[in-house]
């Protein structure tokens, strides 16, 4: 019997085979990166519901093989594509339900944020959402989900209160702290390595910020000294509602012809009024360093006008390899280095940028949870290219500029981190006991594999 012939037939969404004439063009959309790895699956699953999800998992592994689950395809290293076995692609599951009085949002897998943002936002409510528009919440969410205002609400996944997870037995179970806690411990931050799919996500969401807004500095690379003393100043005076952030890139088209590379300060405050915003940012606009290029200061910007700006940065189309570390080190030690590694990129589409958390040395402690790895400052590159032919020199770049960083590294954000670089980048995206948890928990629920685990 033809085993992909029963598999079609025992569901209502799409079985592509690896034979099929259309299979190379869903294979390569599976990713969004325009840099595609050649990992070939011999089926992908277009699930159209729930049920499609348990009998995918029930066929793979009556028939001995492994699924790798795909949201919207946003992992850089494209994790979901693996050689063989099924690619599950759950981007018809996109439903949201949002209870106001409550204050609970239940999302399936594949709503965006930007879509999430628009929904909750009718009701005056809001979310740490990831900064990436066309990200959607399943794997920002299982990565632990570094999002806006992260600082006052926490990181994503902590507003993660239950989830609805088809199990390697293929039973849908409900994952909450009473019931199956296991799996909501697992869900909060394991990532590409989880251990089931995740079909529903049940999150509190808060009110949403009558004041979003933002001041932005912009310098030449040459002034370097003295902004990041300057920066590193107003970062210990901040409140954790404001998020700052320092992007070595290009210059924008305006003032390409004054400098090579650029320096820009980021700092978005969310807050009840605008008022408290503009005092929270008022540091910025008493900046004493002269050689500014652009000063934009208490700019409104709601959260569609923070999606656009971070959309600019990684245009679609475009060529990406990506990956960042968390340090302890000192500021000016972290981004010197950061700036001499920038401006020896091949590619000016290149940029990388340092996360600051202000609130990080006084914040209590996380909740238990698989997301553990965390630092005061988080680096990330991103090598930006269009032509074929330059991908070893791009790939290049960025492997090496982390090299530069590893001394002072103490790991990765599992959601972001180039996991083809070296085999200890996933484990390094755990404290040692939660990783060790973490693998427990695999073989607990998954022991006889039928999931891939991390790539």
């Amino acid at each position: 019997m033809d085993t992909n012939m029963t598999l079609k037939q025992q569901i209502s969404g799409r079985v592509v085979h690896r034979s099929d004439k259309d299979y190379e063009s869903i294979r390569s959309a599976m990713v969004w990166n325009g840099l595609k790895p050649d990992r070939k699956p011999k089926l992908i699953v277009q699930a159209a519901s729930e049920q499609d999800v348990i009998e995918s998992v029930n066929y793979a592994r009556e028939n001995k093989m492994k699924i790798a689950v795909r949201g919207g395809g946003h992992s850089w290293c494209g994790s979901s594509l693996r050689d063989g076995g099924i690619l599950l692609d759950l981007s018809q599951l996109k439903a949201i339900e949002v209870d106001p009085e409550k204050r609970v949002a239940t999302v399936q897998p594949v709503v965006t944020n930007r879509e999430f943002a628009r929904k909750l936002a009718a009701y005056d409510l809001a979310f740490p959402f990831g900064h990436c528009p066309s990200v959607p919440i399943s794997g920002y969410i299982l990565s632990g989900g570094l999002g806006w205002n992260s600082g006052f609400w926490g990181v994503a996944c902590f507003s993660l209160f239950a989830l609805d997870v088809v199990t390697a037995d293929g039973k849908l179970v409900t994952a909450t702290e009473d019931e199956n806690s296991d799996l909501l411990w697992a869900a909060r931050g394991s990532g590409p390595g989880f251990f089931g799919v995740a079909t529903k996500y049940y999150l509190r969401v808060y009110t949403l910020p009558k004041a979003i807004i933002t001041s932005t500095l912009m310098f030449p690379l040459d002034s370097f000294p003295e902004i990041i003393k300057w920066a590193e100043n107003i970062a210990g005076i901040l409140p954790p509602y404001v998020e700052l952030t320092l992007l070595f890139t290009s210059p924008p088209p305006p003032i390409a012809d004054r400098c090579e590379r650029v320096i820009t300060i980021v700092a978005t405050a969310f807050a009840d009024t605008t008022e408290i915003a503009s005092e929270a940012l008022a540091v910025l606009a008493n900046c004493p360093i002269e050689n500014i290029l652009i000063k934009d200061l208490n700019a409104n910007t709601p959260f569609d006008v923070l999606f656009d700006q971070m959309e600019s940065l990684w245009p679609k189309g475009k060529r990406y390899a990506v990956d960042n570390i968390w340090t302890n080190a000192k500021t000016l030690t972290v981004l010197s280095t950061l700036r001499d590694q920038v401006v020896k990129a091949p590619s000016p589409k290149s940029f990388a940028f340092s996360l600051i958390l202000t609130a990080s040395r006084n914040s209590p402690p996380m909740p238990d949870a698989a997301f553990s790895m965390i630092a005061p400052i988080f680096i990330h590159c991103s090598a930006i290219w269009d032509d074929t032919d330059k991908d070893e020199s791009n790939i290049d770049w960025l492997r090496s500029t982390m090299r530069a960083f590893e001394p002072m590294g103490v790991g990765h954000y599992i959601g972001e981190a180039d996991l083809t670089a070296h085999t200890s980048r996933s484990s390094r995206s755990f404290k040692q006991r939660n990783w060790e948890r973490i693998e427990e928990l695999r073989k607990k629920y998954d022991p006889s594999g039928v999931f891939h685990t991390y790539l």
